[in-house]
């Protein structure tokens, strides 16, 4: 599989299997994106990560597309 973005909302990223997708994503070469209200382990190699509510950021994202 290949992706350029790989982003992840609302997850700690603690829990298996899905904690590791974010990681094979970036290692395989896609950006990642992490919008959670927390930190989580994967925040360090991110390229971005957002610390706000989720349904407004959505909601403002969408009103830019």
């Amino acid at each position: 599989m290949a992706a350029d973005l790989f982003i992840s909302i609302g997850s700690s990223l603690v829990v298996e299997p899905a904690a590791s997708f974010p990681r094979i994503a970036k290692q395989s070469g896609a950006k990642l994106v992490i919008l959670n209200n927390q930190e989580t382990p994967l925040d360090g190699i991110a390229d971005v990560v957002i610390r706000e509510p989720i349904g407004a950021t959505l909601r403002a994202l969408l009103a830019r597309i």
